[in-house]
């Protein structure tokens, strides 16, 4: 008779199994870029002479980064989900309510959403990621 572990959670307060998680994290990381990019394209100043400095490549560079750094945020971070993603939304907000003067201004803010997006998301559906491929490693070890 085989023994059928349960699937493993990213995060010990998640509902979802990790697979579910990576899954949710990943779809919310592009849909979450696609609306700042959105938003962006929106509520352009004015006077907006640099379009794609402060509407796609700022927040798209942001974003990027974001990404890459949470390959190096602490794998033991524990806290929940919700969580990092109320914080990251909070974060997002007050960036457009600081940095909403001045062509260069805007585009650092909504560089700085894009990053703080691609920070959160990125962790979190690493996070899910690595707790899904630790389970199938130790599965095929005791195979």
């Amino acid at each position: 008779m085989t023994h059928v572990s349960p699937e493993p959670k990213a995060a010990p307060s998640s509902d979802l199994n990790a697979r579910q998680e990576a899954l949710l994290w990943a779809g919310a990381d592009v849909v979450f870029i696609v609306i700042l990019l959105l938003l962006s394209a929106t509520f352009l100043s004015v006077n907006s002479d640099s379009f794609l400095t402060a509407t796609l490549i700022a927040p798209f560079v942001g974003w990027v980064i974001g990404n890459l750094l949470a390959f190096v945020v602490p794998r033991t971070i524990s806290t929940p989900s919700w969580l990092i993603a109320i914080v990251a939304l909070v974060l997002v907000v007050i960036c457009a309510g600081v940095f909403h003067s001045g062509q260069g201004v805007i585009a650092t803010g909504r560089g700085l959403a894009g990053l703080i997006i691609g920070l959160a998301t990125g962790f979190l559906f690493l996070r899910a990621w690595r707790a899904q491929h630790q389970a199938h490693s130790a599965a095929r070890e005791t195979a």
